[in-house]
């Protein structure tokens, strides 16, 4: 039986997350899987995605020792990775994330997965003290590695651009989304406005939220009762207040936290979902606005187009004026609406989450 070692890092850091959801759906996989086993390398976590799993110390006594203190949390869970990787009782190392603390440990073939490349990018967002080491680390363990995915043709083309990685190393395997469920088209449960604009995910620079923002200011005075409605990401921070209020758009800017019913359903009853980020490796709110029956207006950048094919409307994220318009031409014309609502609904047929689970564990077994 074929064995994969996930290792501790984003299921240590992240509580809910992007990259933390793709590798839980690859353990929901491979549990279906009577030829494929796994294991995580962690003593303690408090992943959303992996509440349903066994830790060495997810109890009370773990939780004194760690729920609030980050530092030992890795510490300790990085030297249990050291051991089973020194242990070497599987056949396949996948880490979560890219610090190279394993390589000289890990004896066998071992596979990289890279989302995006916004560190190499866009350097200049990450120059924290836990950013600033990312794209150094990255270009480590991508040289040493024996596979990379890629999670699209963007992504792929910057890890040959900016890395310098033969192509021959890069496998692209999509991201992908499971089949519509009980979610879709849920009871309404939210109190929301009548009309409104939904923004799903973080503000960051690269995000683009602020000129975005400036692009709402002439939607708004159009569509006097038109909310923008900002979903998951962190609270609107002091500098956002302060530039919202100098929009004279704050009283109509909304922020929820929201578990993935509640997105459905902002999902299901916005006029439009707008993605204006300068850059994504994939962007999977797209496919859950098409899953949700929601017209995309989004960036015409990086993946944007290869995920949204002819099911979205485009736009320069970088002219406001020319986002504007795209937002008010959704708003204005209904048989666009419908048209890409429809094209959405078959659009997300192409990314099948089981296709890419599969296409993952036949790369497990070739590497092995």
């Amino acid at each position: 039986m074929l064995k994969v070692l996930f290792d501790y890092q984003h299921f240590t850091e992240q509580q809910h997350g992007g990259i933390t959801r793709y590798f839980a759906n690859l353990i929901n996989d491979i549990e279906n899987r009577a030829d494929v086993d796994y294991q995580v390398a962690a003593l303690y976590t408090r992943n959303y995605y992996l509440n349903h799993l066994k830790f060495p110390l997810n109890n009370p006594a773990g939780d004194f020792l760690f729920e609030r203190k980050l530092k030992r949390r890795i510490k300790w869970n990085r030297r249990y990775s050291q051991y089973l990787l020194q242990a070497g009782h599987y056949d396949v190392f996948h880490p979560t994330y890219y610090h190279p603390y394993f390589l000289k440990y890990n004896k066998k073939p071992f596979v990289i997965t890279v989302h995006d490349m916004i560190h190499e990018k866009f350097a200049a967002d990450f120059n924290t003290r836990h950013d600033a080491p990312i794209a150094a680390y990255k270009r480590e363990v991508v040289a040493k590695a024996d596979k990379i995915i890629a999670i699209s043709h963007s992504t792929k083309r910057d890890l040959i651009e900016l890395l310098n990685v033969p192509e021959e190393k890069i496998e692209l395997i999509y991201h992908g989304i499971a089949p519509a469920n009980s979610s879709i088209n849920i009871p309404q449960q939210l109190s929301l406005p009548e009309e409104f604009i939904l923004y799903v995910g973080n503000r960051n620079s690269y995000k683009n939220f602020d000129r975005f923002a400036r692009a709402m200011v002439s939607v708004m005075q159009q569509h006097k009762n038109l909310f923008l409605i900002c979903a998951g990401g962190s609270r609107f921070n002091d500098n956002e207040l302060k530039y919202l209020t100098e929009l004279n758009i704050i009283q109509r800017c909304i922020r929820l936290d929201v578990n993935d019913d509640e997105l459905a359903e902002l999902y299901q009853r916005a006029r439009a979902f707008i993605y204006p980020s300068l850059y994504e490796g994939f962007g999977l709110p797209i496919l859950e606005a098409f899953q949700n029956g929601c017209p995309v207006v989004c960036s015409n950048t990086s993946s944007f187009p290869e995920v949204g094919g002819d099911a979205a409307l485009y736009f320069d994220p970088t002219h406001t004026n020319e986002m504007s318009k795209a937002i008010l031409q959704i708003l204005a014309d209904d048989s666009l609406r419908t048209r890409l609502i429809e094209a959405g609904k078959k659009r997300v047929l192409q990314f099948s989450l089981q296709d890419s689970m599969d296409q993952t564990v036949n790369l497990y077994k070739a590497l092995a």
